[in-house]
């Protein structure tokens, strides 16, 4: 049982020859934790301790932004010895510069603190607490109901639709799985919930990302190095308890954060179109039945992935108010296409919502949404 906890949380490296070996096989998934460990190329601890500290201080490259938010936003960052959290609120919620857009969520999630003085100092400490959590869990022993949390999260990972591209990648696999792994046996209260491999992904992308300089969609995995997915790995896990965090009752047993919020998406759908409402109770169509996969991912999986980072910007924004402002995103998404649901049965309803048209939507009709789910929220305060 020693062994399986080392192959499920061991940050090894992989070998050129594991590495070839995967190529040749094409993007397969872990299915159980011997295929996610490789004995070749690994580090030793007093090495995986050595976290690369070259990026504790906040920098920015020399780049010039056309638009005035994104200098605005700049110059609070880079000027600012206290950042004004709530200024900075107010400028990502409308969308993040992608060269800001880690820094950015950083300090949203609490994670970097606004003092800059204290950022060095408090960065270094937390990476190297994430390598000793991950050491920990390499000599524990594993229990029955551990194995079948690792199980459980072993089988998910195959079936995540966020950045799915990017999980072909073993080393992003054995990363996210190991946030997943970690942060469950930290927090048993809420532990790992179906979903949540879903909300781990955008952070560790776009902190990969960060060390090239480019969207996340650009990322070249190729070019990461071992010490950069540890870094990136370790803020990622940070980050991802963090926005947990404001979202606990989602995820503890028997989710009744989601339970709640879809009576409050009914009650409001019966206050903004009650016709609607009454179309869907008819042909048996029951909120539960759409948005407790919308609460329960963010609608994370029904965005195409160049839309995922301007959907997080706004999320990180909202801060403690997120789930309320979920709860009015459902509303925006069954008002955009109640003439159309109104003409349907119950088959067709739930077709068009598994597949709905804003799988294929660009970043300015997301923006339009989150717009619209603002002005919504005044309207039925």
């Amino acid at each position: 049982m020693t062994r399986a906890r080392k192959l499920a949380t061991r940050p090894g490296t992989l070998s050129a020859s594991a590495l070839a070996e995967d190529r040749e096989r094409g993007p397969e998934f872990p299915r159980n934790a011997h295929v996610v460990y490789r004995k070749e190329g690994l580090i030793s601890s007093k090495q995986r301790l050595r976290i690369d500290l070259a990026r504790n201080e906040i920098s920015f490259l020399p780049r010039r932004f056309d638009h005035a938010k994104g200098r605005r936003l700049a110059k609070l960052l880079k000027e600012s010895s206290i950042v004004n959290v709530e200024e900075l609120r107010q400028l990502i919620w409308t969308g993040c510069p992608s060269i800001l857009r880690p820094v950015c969520w950083k300090l949203l999630m609490g994670y970097v603190p606004l003092s800059a003085d204290r950022r060095k100092i408090s960065l270094g400490r937390k990476r190297i607490k994430y390598t000793h959590l991950a050491e920990k869990l390499d000599n524990d022993i594993l229990g029955s109901d551990d194995l079948v949390l690792l199980h459980q999260i072993q089988i998910d990972l195959p079936r995540t639709v966020v950045y799915r591209e990017f999980l072909e990648h073993a080393e992003i696999r054995l990363a996210v799985q190991r946030v997943l792994f970690t942060r469950a046996l930290r927090n048993p209260t809420s532990s790992y919930v179906q979903g949540m491999n879903e909300l781990v992904v955008p952070f560790l992308i776009a902190f990969l990302a960060e060390f090239q300089a480019v969207p996340p969609l650009e990322l070249d995995v190729s070019e990461i190095t071992t010490s950069q997915f540890h870094v990136a790995e370790a803020d990622s896990y940070w980050c991802f308890c963090k926005f947990l965090g404001v979202m606990q009752n989602h995820y503890t047993f028997g989710q009744p954060g989601i339970q709640e919020s879809c009576f409050k998406v009914k009650e409001l759908l019966k206050r903004a179109d009650s016709e609607l409402y009454e179309h869907l109770t008819n042909e048996g169509v029951d909120v539960l039945h759409f948005a407790f996969r919308w609460l329960n991912c963010l609608f994370l999986r029904e965005f195409p992935a160049k839309c995922i980072p301007r959907l997080m910007d706004t999320y990180l924004a909202e801060g403690d108010d997120l789930p309320h402002f979920i709860e009015h995103f459902c509303l925006v998404i069954l008002l955009k296409w109640s003439a159309q649901f109104k003409e349907m049965t119950f088959q067709s309803i739930v077709s068009f919502i598994q597949n709905p048209p804003t799988k294929r939507w660009t970043v300015s009709e997301l923006e339009i949404a989150l717009s619209e789910t603002h002005r919504l929220r005044t309207t039925f305060l």
